[in-house]
């Protein structure tokens, strides 16, 4: 027996290998087993197939034994990897790495002892050799990650297969286990005693009073079991006082597996009564789910949607169907769960990469046993758990563009892929937004997807008024302070003495987005990236938002040697010390990925932010997306033009979902709330389009000219990145692509184009667009594309060429 398997490499098509007798009966599809794979190294892989069919022309090598027996993937499971794998142009093992959670995906590791060979007398090593050599002892294994540590070391393998050839050392691969059960230690008796007994044993103990004590706290704790930690810590005793007990034979512990998941016990309530508007859509989605179809649910901002979903989520888990409720960003998650968890309680499960590997790990085993939790709220990546009874998907805001995977491989779109999902599985998909992106428009107007609309708020509050601020004008009068204009700081004024919140977005991170000096011009840029380096005051550090390396402000220009750097474009650092000088009595916080360096962190903003202990919340795109807060009455957006100038033909339509959005946050209970946005564009379409609150009209707009210029949604695009450290070779094998493509595709080939960013990590970078109408064969141009480019890459003037596709970019 064969079995063909998927390695968690970036390496094409499948791998078979034999069967050994004893494990014919165990291994099975959808099973990880352990494989050697060049040379010795040893990898956790995914069956796919298991056959009879030897291959020609090779010795196979056998399957070594299981890897892990509680991951199973279905077969409807392995079909949705394959079809990433086939339709984003991604290799199956990269889709593999990107579904398992990393302690799944183990791989061996090289770890080294020394022999019994001793160095000649006259025989010196290299300073760094002898040091490994000095750290190492016969048959005691270390590995060589550890050992560069101590060492200090980047990279040992030169060194060790120095030692290597000299005899000194041996080496082997081994796997270590990552994904270890949660352990927890609980006292227990250690005999049954009667009651006259335990009297006796209380009596003998006044002698030590600190056992006696704990003792007490046993007897009137009334258990036969509790956990170790907390009857020491209610007792206020030492764990030696314990053993002293365990000892004598009173108490014992055991050590029992429990899970990593928190049992809350909670009240369960039914969510708030709809209003006849969400009864009425939510009756229109489930006709459309009966008739087949996806639906799209167009509802303004704070509509209710998210009630809507919860009568939708309950009646399918009431039909024994499990349910997966996307979200675009990990922050959402956390008003989200409480918000649910007040509805199913105990029965939904949260993944996504915020959380701990291991407690990744648990939820996907949950998930592939025999009690799965029916409802999953996670981020993209959660479209890879493994799902029995599948019958719901909801993308809330489906518009989002964190749904699309940018790096590393595979390049998918969550919410497309979600479509997939749902139809391999026989389910349906609901995506939900105020302001839908144009693709899924499209299909609704086309009667592909069923379209909902909720047209009003919750409650019948109104739509926040919109303002614009015009900075062209307040800065040729010289009213701008700092950032913000007069209307802004008028309207900041008013709602903090009504003792409302403000919430203020500023889409970009540090305290100046650039330097620039002021006698030469010249911007400080990164030395690995073509691109300007950020500045952060807290830390004193210009920084790479692409790379991450770091370097200290220069005092003078780098290039005059006369100069003095100044700050251009404030970033949300700066912000918050602007609003801190103009608003000396409010309570400010932030809200970006440099202050928000951990799950907690967004909880706790969150949290003081409902609670009211935050006046003012500056942030990036987090602050826009779903998040509720009942005192926003004013929202600020400092600067609308870099949205809408972005160099990319969705940049309007992402523009006005991004103030619609950060719009939405305020006035979303009780009186009326207020925008105030920023633009020196003032005559910009899409301000006009914004303040008259026609989406409708701007769709059809920007439609006319995507037709008219050949965009998506009226055709596919798939984009080509080349990389390479020398530019003339990149530029060379870009060239050569282009006239491959060309010859066969035509008119269709865009490119080679410098992208918005040049080089990345001393990597230069071209791209190839590549536009297919629609009724072309897509696999087929897909297939020629992968073709062309591996017969590029095996040129030996391209070596260390690297060709990566995306395709829906």
């Amino acid at each position: 027996m064969f079995a063909d398997i998927i390695l968690p490499l970036a390496v094409e098509g499948l791998f078979t290998y034999s069967l050994p007798p004893a494990l014919e009966q165990e291994v099975k599809e959808g099973m990880l087993v352990w494989v050697s794979f060049a040379g010795q190294k040893k990898y956790a892989a995914l069956v796919c197939r298991i056959h009879n069919t030897p291959p020609e022309g090779y010795t196979v090598k056998p399957i070594e034994g299981i890897s892990e027996e509680h991951v199973r993937f279905s077969p409807d499971h392995l079909r949705f990897l394959m079809w990433v794998a086939e339709y984003y142009m991604a290799s199956p093992g990269e889709v593999l790495r990107a579904a398992l959670p990393v302690v799944f995906r183990l791989e061996s590791v090289t770890r080294i002892a020394r022999t019994e060979q001793e160095l000649a007398e006259d025989e010196v090593l290299p300073e760094k050799e002898e040091a490994m050599l000095r750290a190492l002892r016969p048959g005691e294994y270390i590995a060589l990650q550890e050992l560069e540590k101590y060492l200090r070391i980047r990279n040992g393998l030169p060194y060790v297969k120095s030692l290597l050839n000299r005899g000194l050392v041996r080496i082997r691969e081994t796997v270590d286990e990552a994904f270890l059960e949660k352990k927890e230690k609980r006292v227990v008796w250690a005999r049954l005693f009667t009651e006259r007994e335990k009297s006796e044993i209380l009596d003998g103990l006044k002698r030590a009073p600190g056992q006696h004590r704990l003792f007490c706290r046993w007897l009137e704790a009334a258990c036969e079991s509790r956990e170790r930690k907390h009857l020491l810590t209610e007792a206020g005793s030492a764990p030696a006082v314990l053993k002293a007990l365990c000892d004598k034979g009173i108490l014992a512990i055991e050590e029992h597996t429990v899970s990593r998941f928190v049992v809350e016990e909670q009240e369960v309530s039914e969510g708030y009564p709809l209003s006849a508007g969400q009864q009425e859509a939510l009756g229109q989605i489930r006709n459309f789910f009966n008739a087949g179809k996806h639906v799209l649910l167009q509802g303004v901002t704070s509509s209710g949607k998210t009630e809507v979903y919860i009568r939708l989520i309950r009646s399918l888990i009431d039909e024994g169907k499990q349910v997966l409720y996307m979200l675009p960003e990990i922050a959402l998650t956390v008003q989200i769960v409480k918000r649910l968890k007040r509805v199913f309680g105990n029965r939904i499960g949260v993944y996504h990469s915020g959380m701990s590997e291991s407690l990744r790990a648990e939820l996907w085993r949950k998930q592939s046993g025999d009690d799965p939790y029916p409802l999953v709220l996670g981020v993209r990546s959660s479209l890879f758990l493994p799902f029995r009874q599948l019958g719901l998907v909801i993308v809330d805001e489906e518009h989002d563009a964190s749904y699309k995977q940018k790096e590393p491989a595979p390049r998918y779109q969550g919410r497309d892929a979600a479509v997939m999902l749902a139809a391999m599985h026989g389910a349906r998909v609901l995506l939900g937004s105020a302001t839908p992106s144009f693709e899924t428009l499209r299909n609704a107007y086309t009667g592909k997807y069923g379209r909902v609309e909720l047209t009003q708020r919750y409650g019948g509050i109104e739509m926040p008024e919109l303002l614009f601020a015009d900075l062209a004008e307040y800065r040729r009068k010289k009213l701008m302070k700092g950032s913000f204009s007069p209307l802004l700081i008028q309207k900041m004024q008013q709602t903090l003495e009504a003792g409302y919140q403000v919430i203020l977005f500023q889409n970009r991170r540090g305290y100046s987005t650039y330097l620039q000096c002021d006698r030469c011009g010249s911007i400080p840029k990164c030395r690995r990236c073509d691109v300007s380096l950020t500045y952060y005051k807290e830390r004193n550090v210009l920084n790479c938002r692409y790379c991450g390396s770091l370097s200290e402000p220069p005092a003078v220009c780098g290039v005059c040697g006369q100069g003095r750097y100044r700050m251009r474009t404030p970033g949300t650092e700066r912000i918050e010390e602007e609003v801190a000088a103009l608003f000396p009595g409010a309570r400010v916080a932030r809200m970006d990925l440099e202050a928000m360096s951990s799950r907690s962190g967004f909880r706790r903003v969150i949290d003081d932010f409902e609670q009211k202990r935050i006046d003012v919340l500056i942030g990036t795109q987090m602050v826009s997306k779903g998040l509720d807060f009942e005192h926003v009455k004013l929202v600020g957006v400092m600067d609308a033009d870099s949205m809408v100038h972005f160099p990319d033909f969705r940049a309007e339509e992402r523009a006005y979902q991004m103030l619609m959005q950060v719009s939405g946050r305020s006035g979303r209970k009780g009186e009326r709330g207020t925008v105030v946005i920023q633009a020196a564009d003032r005559k910009n379409r899409l301000y006009d389009l914004l303040e008259a609150g026609d989406y409708a009209e701007f769709y059809r707009e920007a439609m006319a000219e995507r037709e008219a210029f050949s965009y998506p949604p009226f055709c596919r695009l798939i984009r080509i990145e080349l990389r390479h450290p020398e530019n003339v070779v990149l530029r060379n094998a870009a060239n050569r692509l282009a006239e491959m493509l060309r010859k066969r595709l035509g008119r269709r080939v865009c490119g080679p184009a410098v992208p918005e960013v040049g080089r990345i990590g001393n990597r230069y970078r071209l791209i190839l667009l590549i536009k297919i109408e629609e009724g072309a064969s897509f696999s087929r141009i897909k297939q020629f594309l992968k073709e062309s480019a591996v017969s590029l890459s095996a040129d030996k003037a391209c070596s260390g060429l690297r060709v990566l596709f995306d395709v829906d970019p």
